[in-house]
């Protein structure tokens, strides 16, 4: 049996300093998290490779537009393009400048909006004075009405995730389990978006689905220290000591949580080294929230347990 719940304070305590400590650099040295153009707003494009349009030229030409773009490569083979976000200054900029030169657009039969007007700077930017329209295969604008919704939408959908694994850790076990469980997910949560704005990964939907992936695998983890802590409590009833059953439990699962998530983080490794660009935000998020949620699992919830469980004892 290992001593886990000697170290109940430390684990706690090391946990609000890493979350206060990287929540305080997000704000004064990166300025606050950076949201994507889900949520802030801008266009989307899908922009079709070949050897003169690349993801390097692409990057080369927004640099001399001067438009703040992100440039990555998706899709491989036949299918090779680049997913493009504009934010929505430079979109709105955009729009204004396609109205001033609509005669100009008029010429090479392009509508004065902001995604055509992109589509002929890059083309002459490009091929020069051999110029021919570059391939968008897809746009998309998303004004900041609608970002804004996708975020009160994505806030409200990770509360009530929250709640409804109360709801049910509560009806599985009982409210102090509840607690314990709520406290390692909101641990999870805070410090996995500490990660998120430490490495100004860009917030947007993917983001916010790796984030809901997090709490329900971390929930999953705690829940089998906690069926393994009844069980034994019903086996042995008061004959030894809480925070020592605790102890026990975690032993018991520890290998096979370990196991679970080893395998699962390979999983997530491949996607983060084979697939394309986009997909690697969201699997890097992954990565370090499943860790965190096996090691709240054991270092966050049942130390909450035990000291919630001796909380009551006194009062």
């Amino acid at each position: 049996m290992i001593q886990f719940m000697k170290l109940k304070w430390v684990s706690l305590l090391a946990s609000i300093i890493v979350i206060s400590f990287s929540i305080f650099y997000t704000f004064s040295e990166k300025h606050g998290f950076r949201k994507g153009i889900d949520f802030s707003g801008g266009i989307k494009l899908e922009i079709e490779l070949n050897d003169k349009v690349t993801v390097e030229k692409l990057r080369e030409s927004f640099k001399k537009l001067k438009i703040s773009a992100t440039v990555l490569s998706a899709g491989k083979g036949f299918d090779n393009i680049s997913k493009v976000e504009i934010g929505s200054q430079d979109s709105v900029g955009l729009e204004k400048e396609a109205e001033k030169d609509a005669k100009y657009l008029a010429i090479g039969k392009y509508s004065a909006n902001s995604v055509d007007y992109l589509n002929y700077l890059i083309s002459n930017d490009i091929y020069g004075d051999n110029a021919f329209k570059v391939n968008f295969i897809s746009s998309s604008h998303v004004g900041p009405t609608v970002g804004d919704y996708l975020q009160k939408s994505a806030i409200k959908l990770l509360l009530w995730a929250l709640l409804f694994i109360m709801v049910y850790i509560t009806v599985r076990f009982q409210f102090d389990y509840a607690i314990a469980a709520i406290v390692a997910l909101i641990h999870d949560l805070l410090i996995t978006m500490s990660f998120i704005g430490v490495f100004q990964i860009p917030l947007s939907i993917p983001v916010i689905a790796a984030l809901l992936t997090i709490l329900g695998y971390s929930v999953m983890d705690t829940v089998v220290i906690f069926d393994r802590l009844r069980e034994n409590l019903h086996k042995t009833g008061n004959n030894i000591a809480f925070e020592k059953q605790v102890n026990i439990s975690i032993t018991e699962t520890l290998s096979r949580s370990f196991n679970t998530t080893l395998t699962t983080l390979i999983s997530i490794l491949a996607i983060y080294l084979i697939a394309d660009e986009t997909l690697r935000d969201m699997a890097s998020v992954l990565l370090f929230g499943i860790s965190v949620g096996a090691y709240s699992s054991n270092m966050v919830a049942s130390p909450v347990l035990v000291i919630w469980n001796q909380f009551k004892k006194k009062n």
